[in-house]
């Protein structure tokens, strides 16, 4: 349902907090935002609306998950049990991507930036509130499985999908020979998309790639796919950083091992965004991330849930109160812009003025200062506006934000 109306609310939050505002929203874009309550304002008493949450890294595949796989031993031992929860519970992949959609939509979320591997078609994101970017997988070590992954690109690229842009991910260094990300990163000059990838997300990917060994050597002789030519030793992260570097847009995905070399390197290149997964990366126990650091250094950072593989849900905006919980020296409001327009920028789905709005219900009352009470924890969603449209209401409010 198209909104043509205007809401009086008592704080706007988006780059900065704005309080007693009324938000004109006509034809799909945010068209004014001024000081009180219009006549024709609909006042929405205890809400606060913030720039619409965006989810840059998520797998919708395994939305079907009720609960996490377990993250406990090695990250291959992980990655050894994703494989088979993929072969042992066969499920229909349009439905576990309608069902992330519709979960996510729901927590608050406007924009996803989806990583889709096998199975999915384009129906399973036209007919559904979805926005962002749908990034095709690419995997592969040998030549021919290269060639013909860069025509699945190829393909990718030409798709149309409606609101969503196309992007392509490269998976990671363990699954991608470098020639793949090069031709990965020379479509997306020719095409003008953007350019997702798992880098430096654990430290035996940094051994495999600075010696050769360890336990990706290990899987990857099992799996039947190793060959020391592909991992002669002597690479780090910044080698895969200065190919990526060239694409219109990069999201560097994880960077839990990054260097300061390589925080440097990012901060140094605006069009790299580095996308944290917070309660992911805790699940497996890494060292502290560097998102702080990057932000020091002027560089992009944006969040993601990553998958129900490694997350309990993909509420972005869990994500939000659990950084609030854990850094109470951060400003809610600097917090936002990692889960909003950072993400939205980094996705290259952003249109200007667009009327991408969650609205947060609060449930002690109103509040005094957003830059520290944005993300409490007895705060919660409870309406989603995307590109001007009612996407989501919970039930309890429904006939009041409609009226």
């Amino acid at each position: 349902m198209k909104v043509n109306r205007s809401y009086h609310v008592d704080w706007f939050v988006s780059r900065e907090p704005r309080r007693d505002v009324t938000l004109r929203i006509e034809n799909g874009r945010l068209q004014s935002i001024s000081a009180g309550r219009s006549a024709d304002a609909i006042h929405l008493q205890d809400v606060v609306v913030m720039s619409g949450l965006v989810n840059a890294h998520t797998h919708l595949e395994f939305s079907s998950l009720r609960t996490p796989i377990s993250t406990g031993g090695r990250f291959t031992d992980w990655i050894r049990a994703v494989i088979m929860h993929r072969r042992q519970n066969p499920t229909d992949v349009g439905d576990a991507i309608r069902e992330g959609i519709r979960e996510s939509v729901e927590s608050g979320t406007t924009q996803l930036g989806e990583i889709a591997t096998v199975g999915w078609s384009v129906e399973d994101f036209s007919h559904h509130a979805f926005h962002g970017a749908v990034f095709q997988e690419l995997l592969g070590l040998s030549p021919e499985r290269i060639a013909q992954q860069l025509e699945l690109a190829r393909s990718h690229t030409r798709r149309r999908l409606g609101s969503p842009v196309v992007g392509l991910s490269p998976h990671a260094p363990y699954s991608t020979h470098l020639d793949l990300v090069d031709g990965s990163v020379q479509l997306a000059q020719e095409t003008g998309c953007t350019i997702a990838m798992h880098l430096a997300e654990t430290q035996a990917e940094l051994e495999l790639l600075a010696e050769g060994t360890g336990e990706f050597r290990e899987m990857l002789t099992d799996f039947g796919l190793w060959q020391s030519e592909f991992f002669p030793g002597g690479r780090r992260p910044l080698d895969y950083l200065r190919r990526l570097s060239q694409a219109p847009r990069s999201l560097i995905v994880h960077g839990n091992y990054l260097d300061e070399e390589e925080l440097k390197y990012i901060a140094e290149h605006p069009q790299m965004t580095l996308v944290y997964c917070p309660r992911t990366h805790a699940a497996f126990g890494h060292s502290p991330h560097p998102w702080r650091r990057l932000l020091e250094l002027g560089g992009q950072v944006a969040l993601g849930t990553d998958s129900r593989a490694s997350n309990p849900d993909l509420n972005l905006f869990a994500e939000l109160q659990f950084l609030a919980a854990r850094h109470p020296e951060q400003s809610h409001v600097d917090l936002l812009q990692l889960g909003s327009n950072a993400g939205r920028r980094a996705l290259g789905a952003n249109v200007p003025d667009c009327a991408d709005l969650t609205f947060i219900e609060l449930n002690n009352g109103s509040i005094q200062d957003p830059t520290q009470e944005l993300f409490t924890a007895d705060s919660r969603p409870c309406g989603t506006m995307i590109a001007g449209q009612w996407a989501w209401l919970a039930e309890h409010i429904r006939d009041r934000f409609r009226s």
